[in-house]
């Protein structure tokens, strides 16, 4: 499985709560119509002892393989996403980082009571 994640890095200068409504709203439904994804998360990030996470929020995509990746990234539904996305970017004041990653599962032992 390959996984695409963006990382919001900074802060939204103006109107936060307008930001992640139009996220909620408009930005990731355009992202949930890729064709071939097979997950969509979004994480939103939260202070830590009274200090703002340093990726105000990422989104994370998943994928069955590279090939299904390349043919989502060809498409008319991730070409509108990536237009849509130039407007969160103009509201945003930081840096967006786009990863790819192999997903690897690493089982882990029974909670112990």
């Amino acid at each position: 499985m390959l996984a695409l994640c963006a990382y919001y890095e900074g802060r939204v200068p103006h109107n936060a709560e307008a930001f992640d409504h139009y996220v909620e709203t408009v930005h990731l439904p355009l992202v949930a119509r890729y064709p071939r994804l097979r997950e969509l998360r979004y994480l939103k990030g939260v202070p830590r002892d009274g200090v703002a996470a340093k990726y105000y929020l990422s989104f994370e995509l998943f994928f069955d393989s590279l090939e299904d990746f390349q043919f989502a990234a060809k498409s008319a539904e991730r070409n509108l996403a990536v237009e849509d996305a130039k407007k969160l970017a103009s509201q945003f004041e930081g840096e967006i980082h786009h990863v790819m990653y192999e997903l690897n599962d690493v089982p882990i032992a029974p909670a112990s009571i």
